[in-house]
């Protein structure tokens, strides 16, 4: 009984061992599951390229998994370092200049005039203009001029011959870094939209697509952002800013102003019709109030009626009180 069982048991044994052994050869000798996708590309394509073996299909797909980790992988820094030894100073500088000028003038309006004409001579534009009344024929006016970068200091010279400068005030800065650090970024965008671009035609299952084209869109709009950038960077480098204020001087009490009279017909109509329009509003304005209390009124006259008659009846009613009191006759002792 002994030696059954010890058989039984080393019978048993040697097939657990044997089905092991069995188990690791059928998985050594399995293919991986790319090599057996790749067993299963078509006859045609594998004809487009004769002679290529397996191991280059292979080295292809691992090409396009690692351009696929870098596409999605973002640089924390532009491959341009201006700070890496052998980079030296770029020999273009980006400068945004900017400016502003007060000037104190005997007329406003006739000043802006001449601003505007130095403004087109320098081939440039007033951006925004302001003009307004400081008090009753006294004018002030502010306006932003963009000027090309070479004729910031002629334009501004100019300017300040237009009146009394009572402030001038100049910046510079530079943004050359900055400027060719997001023109590097930019590059790098660009050229990861290319690989991607690449690797989304080599794509085969949906999957794969749908991950690259949510990449592609993700550089796309960063594409988009820092293009916008560069080019306010570069409109802002190309013309220059100046800001400038114009005020009339304040006439002295012992000097006759000479704009007394002037536009004197025009006040006058403008005074006229204002008049006219404040009567207007006026009396629409009542007539509004009047129609938005018309339900409060008719409330406020039916408890006032209401009022009013209880208040009627109950003096009423002591009137005739008092006439039945007069009425009854006085009972005293000569009577009785």
């Amino acid at each position: 009984m002994r030696l059954k069982k010890s058989l039984k048991k080393l019978l048993s044994s040697t097939v657990v061992i044997l089905l092991a052994g069995l188990s690791v050869l059928i998985l050594s000798s399995c293919a991986s599951p790319l090599e057996y996708a790749y067993r299963e590309v078509s006859q045609d394509s594998v004809d487009t390229a004769p002679g290529m073996p397996m191991e280059e299909y292979l080295l292809e797909e691992e090409y396009v998994q690692e351009e696929l980790e870098m596409a999605r992988s973002k640089p924390d820094s532009p491959d341009y370092d201006p700070s890496a030894p052998g980079v030296g100073e770029p020999s273009l500088r980006h400068v945004i200049r900017r400016g502003s000028i007060d000037l104190s003038v005997s007329d406003t309006r006739e000043k802006l005039q001449e601003v505007q004409k130095i403004v087109q001579d320098a081939e440039g534009l007033v951006s925004n203009l302001y003009v307004y009344e400081i008090r009753e024929g006294q004018y002030g006016a502010r306006a932003t001029l963009r000027v090309p970068e070479a004729s910031f200091e002629p334009v501004l010279e100019q300017l300040e011959t237009l009146g009394k400068a009572t402030n001038i005030q100049t910046e510079l800065e530079d943004i050359t870094m900055h400027y060719i650090d997001l023109e590097s970024r930019l590059n790098n965008q660009k050229a990861q939209e290319e690989r991607l671009t690449e690797i989304l035609e080599m794509a085969d299952t949906v999957e794969d697509v749908l991950e690259v084209e949510k990449e592609l869109n993700r550089v796309r709009g960063e594409i988009e952002s820092m293009s916008a950038r560069l080019t306010s960077l570069k409109d802002q480098v190309t013309y220059a800013t100046i800001d400038i204020s114009l005020r009339e001087e304040a006439i002295p009490t012992g000097t006759v102003s000479p704009h007394a009279f002037h536009n004197l017909g025009t006040r006058i109509s403008e005074a006229f019709v204002g008049s006219i329009n404040f009567i207007l509003n006026a009396v629409s304005g009542l007539i509004i109030l009047f129609t938005a209390l018309i339900p409060a009124l008719v409330v406020i006259l039916a408890i006032g009626f209401i009022i009013w008659a209880i208040v009627r009846g109950r003096l009423k009613k002591r009137a005739l009180k008092k006439e039945d009191d007069q009425e009854q006759p006085i009972v005293t002792d000569d009577n009785v």
